[in-house]
């Protein structure tokens, strides 16, 4: 069974950024993936200012990334980058685990100005490490993304239909990264 696994950087599971998590995870689910995700903000928080390599919550979340066939970044906008807490974890990655991975990176802001930051700011660290197929990221905004009576995260049919684009492509490569190790 094909594994992916999710890294969220966000700072709390009762945000905006869950519904990203949700839909992903509903995306893969029908098709089979084995859907992880590893929520940065609940690692030991010592183990990651530190860089404590050896900490059993980081040496977990290397692992599940490392046995991975792919890999989706989800991130909040803050001036204009990605989150702190993110960038933390992945400053403890080993160097290169992105390797022979598709990764896609998914990321929410409060507007449309800050939808560069995919190009320009989470790409390039994912190439450091590895990732050769970085997927066409989706940005969404705050208000793409609402909440009703009952705390359930529901995202509009725009931005719906443009992260489940990204995912079909991350799916295809996988697939296809599994047809040439097959053969």
């Amino acid at each position: 069974m094909t594994t992916i696994t999710l890294i969220a950087g966000g700072y709390s599971e009762a945000s905006r950024l869950t519904a990203l998590i949700q839909k992903a995870d509903a995306y893969c689910h029908p098709r089979h993936i084995n859907f992880q995700v590893v929520q940065v903000h609940q690692l030991n928080a010592e183990a990651l200012i530190t860089a404590d390599f050896k900490h059993p919550d980081i040496v977990a979340a290397h692992l599940l990334v490392e046995q991975s066939a792919a890999v989706i970044v989800v991130t909040p906008t803050f001036k204009a980058s990605y989150s702190g807490i993110l960038k933390t974890f992945l400053d403890l990655l080993p160097s290169r685990i992105l390797k022979g991975k598709p990764v896609l990176p998914l990321a929410l802001g409060g507007s449309k100005g800050h939808l560069l930051m995919l190009k320009y700011a989470l790409e390039p660290i994912l190439s450091e490490l590895g990732a050769e197929f970085i997927a066409h990221g989706t940005y969404i905004t705050d208000n793409q993304v609402t909440k009703d009576f009952n705390n359930h995260y529901h995202i509009n049919e725009e931005a719906t239909s443009r992260i489940e684009s990204s995912l079909t492509s991350l799916l295809n490569q996988v697939s296809q990264q599994q047809t040439i190790l097959v053969n």
